[in-house]
């Protein structure tokens, strides 16, 4: 086991240096400052979260784990800057600097003033003004900040699960939230996915111990998530709060005897109700939908497919029109690309990711369905999959290939809890040791002419 004492140490010591390399204007020497100074306070978290359960363990990975995701955020930046020259993350950037000039000059800018295009991408803009106004970063430097926020919605994602999980399902989630590449190279740039992961965590992490206790308190932290995330993609927040009613509904709840219990469940039920109706409501003037009646959809979903397929590697098929489309919409959003479907190495590369995590649930599905009579028994995990059928099912318009996988950390953490928490069962360890072939029997006790067995 690593001694913490010397890590803190050599990690003190690092900043001091880097603090002098920035004060002799090394280049690029802030970037890497900053780097160690949000390992060291995301190491810090860590000890605080970590539980007698996880805490042999749980801050060395999370710090090895946010080492990745600023190596995936160099990667990110790599792509950006230097592959393809262009993205929103530019964009992002530009706009928050002069917001953040704004801000400091004491002139509170307007929504718009970032000149983006809709309102989410507004919202971000705001929020980088905002967020750089204090010191505005390069855009490497933006790009740490951004993955930052992003890792803390991933430890949410892992303190919600632990609520529901058993002890031996905790080190193979934690592996696969903290290191796998959706999680360390999609969010890690400045844009909308890594403020989406950020929210969809702490969401997640107030629906566990909603669903834990029913107790009023978690419903207002919960609403703020909900808030942040609508602001951002109000259709995210609108099928997240689908399967928190769902949830309630399908699940196995103990909540308690009495007038009081059932008048927490029943306004717990009532608020999340609230939340869909105030998301449907919504959702039509974000995206200027305008839902006369049922057959509106059609031509948008439509039109969502044609937005979607012009460019890039795209998955032939159609949206879900029934139930029996669900297996195919899972798998687009979950397992594709296939590796058969990869022309370039960026496609091998999430190819490869697609085929690890298919290879993982065909290697539990049995044990899914044995231990499947435990799934209504937890509530967690009830959520987590009726979110993941919500969002394969509303993300099957989308064909592009690229489009997808950009989008997959927004419900893999909750695939991923569904398929430990039901199928990895505790492995028991056989000690061999020397087993002898016979064992004599005891001697007799003697005691004068009578015999004791």
């Amino acid at each position: 086991m690593i001694n913490e004492g010397w890590f803190w140490a050599l990690a003190g010591l690092s900043a001091v240096g880097l603090g002098l390399l920035i004060a002799l204007g090394a280049s690029g020497a802030g970037v890497v400052l900053m780097a160690i100074l949000a390992t060291l306070l995301m190491a810090g978290i860590a000890s605080t979260l970590r539980r007698p359960v996880d805490a042999a363990w749980l801050t060395r990975w999370v710090t090895l784990g946010f080492i990745a995701k600023i190596l995936g955020s160099f990667a990110r930046y790599y792509m950006v800057q230097y592959v393809y020259g262009s993205g929103d993350s530019l964009s992002y950037y530009t706009a928050g600097t002069y917001l953040a000039g704004q801000w400091r000059s004491g002139t509170i800018p307007p929504l718009s003033a970032g000149g983006g295009g809709g309102f989410g991408t507004q919202v971000v803009e705001s929020f980088t003004g905002g967020l750089f106004a204090i010191f505005t970063p390069d855009l490497l430097g933006g790009f740490v900040m951004f993955s930052m926020l992003s890792f803390l919605g991933q430890l949410g994602l892992y303190a919600a699960f632990r609520r529901w999980a058993k002890p031996h399902q905790l080190k193979p989630y934690a592996f696969l939230v903290l290191f796998f590449p959706t999680f360390a190279f999609w969010p890690s740039s400045i844009g909308k996915d890594a403020l989406v992961i950020l929210c969809l965590g702490l969401a997640a992490y107030f629906i566990s111990r909603l669903l834990e206790s029913f107790e009023l308190r978690w419903i207002l932290p919960l609403g703020l998530a909900l808030t942040g995330l609508g602001l951002i993609r109000i259709h995210i927040a609108g099928l997240v709060a689908l399967a928190l009613v769902a949830a309630l509904l399908v699940s196995k709840l103990r909540i308690g005897a009495g007038f009081l219990a059932r008048g927490r469940k029943l306004l717990t039920f009532a608020g999340a109700a609230a939340a869909v109706v105030l998301a449907v409501t919504l959702i039509p003037d974000i995206v200027g939908l305008e839902l006369g009646d049922l057959e509106d959809i059609t031509p948008f979903t439509t039109e969502i497919t044609r937005r979607t397929s012009e460019d890039g590697t795209i998955a032939a098929g159609s949206p879900v029109d029934s139930i029996v489309d669900v297996p195919g919409a899972v798998a687009l959003v979950l397992f594709r690309p296939y590796l058969f479907e990869a022309t370039e190495l960026q496609h091998f590369l999430a190819a490869a990711e697609t085929t690890l995590i298919l290879l993982l649930s065909l290697w539990k599905f049995p044990a899914m369905i044995r231990n499947w009579r435990e799934w209504r028994n937890n509530a967690y995990l009830v959520f987590c999959t009726l979110y993941t059928l919500a969002f394969a099912v509303a993300f099957s318009v989308v064909r592009n290939l690229g489009i997808i996988a950009r989008q997959r950390g927004q419900v893999l953490a909750f695939f991923l809890a569904v398929v430990i928490g039901l199928g990895w069962n505790e492995t028991r360890k056989v000690t061999r040791g020397r087993i002898p072939i016979a064992m004599p029997p005891p001697e007799p006790e003697v005691s004068g002419m009578a015999v004791h067995r």
